[in-house]
């Protein structure tokens, strides 16, 4: 169960964690320090909103759930411009390098993708990461199979996609279902959480938008997951709990082309009230 701890010294009664907290459970009474309302305490979600507005730094949030590990203070600005040059360079990639990337590398990105939003701070995103490049080949190999026996009996996914065409590629020494990427990252959640499937794809969005500043290049895995969901034995060969379901993946490694300018792209479709 969440608490929450006040520094009584540093305390200025500002009243700001309660006017943040999202359930309203954080009251601070007269002459007193701010505290959980009587009993709430069960409905706090650790959002940490509190401690981390606190001008003083005066609340702690505690619960077994989390990192204790502290962050650098202060806030973290990006210029407009220059963040939005940024997010016009990212590109999906589908040419990779055969180097891998160091697991160090890869545990840099998901300690800051574990800060993506999610409902109620669940935090409910679990990750399958395949860094074995040869297992990830393997595992291709057999949905590209299983592409292959649904594609003979006239499967609904091969009247959707270019089944033919992309088990064609494959037996050319293609990949059109990973792009030859060394790695693979899988979000997945709990069968029976209803907004794991928003979450999950948020998380990934950040895995997404974050690769580039590393030096890395990053695409949407959408018909390998397609397979993961529809191939049992495929399923079966990553090892994920039963309780939980593949909800999207992203193919993650150093790119083989650097991009040197934004293409263009369609204006916004805006409606305005």
């Amino acid at each position: 169960m969440p608490q929450i701890f006040i520094n009584e010294q540093n305390c200025t009664r500002c009243g700001i964690c309660v006017s943040l907290c999202p359930y309203r459970i954080v009251v601070l009474p007269d002459g007193g320090l701010p505290c959980h309302v009587q009993g709430a305490s069960e409905r706090c979600i650790a959002c940490g909103h509190c401690e981390a507005a606190c001008p003083s730094g005066a609340i702690v949030v505690n619960d077994a759930r989390l990192v204790p590990m502290p962050y650098a203070s202060g806030v973290a600005e990006i210029e407009p411009a220059r963040l939005g040059a940024y997010l016009r360079m990212r590109r999906s990639i589908r040419r990779y390098r055969e180097e891998p990337v160091e697991r160090t590398t890869i545990e840099q990105l998901m300690d800051i993708v574990r800060f993506a939003p999610t409902g109620r701070n669940r935090q409910d995103v679990h990750w399958f990461i395949i860094q074995d490049t040869r297992e990830l080949r393997r595992l291709t190999e057999m949905a590209i199979d299983w592409m292959r026996e649904s594609s003979a009996a006239g499967s609904s996914l091969a009247a959707r996609f270019n089944v033919q065409g992309m088990v064609r590629a494959w037996e050319e020494g293609r990949d059109p279902l990973c792009q030859h990427a060394p790695h693979l990252v899988i979000a997945c959640a709990r069968e029976d959480n209803p907004v794991a499937g928003t979450n999950a794809v948020i998380a990934l969005a950040h895995l997404d938008i974050i690769a580039p500043a590393f030096g890395l290049g990053a695409c949407w895995g959408g018909i390998f997951i397609f397979a993961v969901q529809g191939c049992e034995p495929l399923r079966a060969a990553l090892g994920l709990p039963p309780e939980h379901v593949p909800i999207h993946c992203m193919m993650l490694g150093y790119p083989a082309i650097h991009y040197q300018r934004a293409p263009k792209r369609n204006p916004s479709d805006i409606v305005w009230r």
